[in-house]
């Protein structure tokens, strides 16, 4: 009985200890918990028939070794019951590995499947997770390389700024300058055309002069005025002075 009941039990524990190879590395041992438990409680609940079986067989053994008046018939009859009892107990033992067994083998596949999947999707996630961190690092790159292109921008059009700046200032002293000397050079246009008055009015006079007598002093003054006249009468005594030493 043993012999068998040991069979039966390792015959269990290798198709549950398959379900534990294929359920540990893929975290699906909830699936499993339900068939072990039932063999589990099954198995206790054969072995304590099983002592308790033998615990009867003991005691009734005990008893006919004490009443020898037992007849042997009885006793023949007792075991036969107790055999018959010993191969229902098994073959329900039996039937409830075989239909745990079978339900493990029909559970197997979609186990498998269930992995497959998983490994399935623990491999598109590690994609995205790779596609992710690569965009993302792109993304910084490209951030990266905006913002010192944004820098040098505002670099240069801070030195172009600084730079005009410069210039109107340079040209704005430029301009106050050339006021400057446009108002001397209108100055000095204002005397030299003065001069070139004072010029054409002495050729004048001179030209005068040379076809006629040479007027009175007086008479010059007259003539000329009070205020210029004398001015240019003195400077055409002085040319006349002049021509004499000459």
């Amino acid at each position: 009985m043993e012999a068998a009941e040991t069979k039966a039990e390792a015959a269990a524990q290798e198709a549950l200890a398959k379900v534990a190879d294929i359920l540990e590395p893929t975290g699906l041992q909830e699936e499993a918990e339900l068939p072990v438990q039932i063999l589990a409680e099954f198995v206790m609940d054969s072995r304590k028939k099983d002592k308790l079986l033998c615990s009867q067989l003991q005691v009734e053994g005990t008893a006919q070794d004490l009443n020898p008046l037992a007849s042997e018939d009885t006793s023949r009859q007792k075991a036969i019951e107790v055999k018959e009892q010993w191969k229902e107990l098994k073959a329900i033992y039996q039937e409830h590995v075989e239909a745990i067994t079978s339900s493990l083998t029909q559970a197997l596949p979609k186990v498998e499947e269930a992995q497959r999947k998983q490994a399935k999707l623990r491999e598109a996630l590690e994609q995205l997770q790779a596609k992710k961190q690569m965009a993302m690092e792109k993304l910084r790159r490209v951030q990266k390389q905006w913002q010192l292109q944004q820098e040098k921008r505002l670099q240069h059009l801070a030195v172009v700024s600084s730079e005009v700046r410069e210039r109107q200032t340079g040209t704005q002293q430029e301009l106050e300058q050339l006021y400057q000397e446009l108002g001397t050079l209108k100055q000095q246009a204002g005397q030299e055309q003065y001069k070139l008055q004072r010029h054409q009015t002495f050729l004048h006079l001179l030209h005068t002069l040379q076809g006629k007598l040479l007027f009175h002093e007086a008479e010059a003054e007259i003539f000329w005025g009070w205020n210029g006249g004398r001015a240019l009468i003195k400077d055409f005594q002085n040319y006349l002075h002049f021509k004499k030493k000459t």
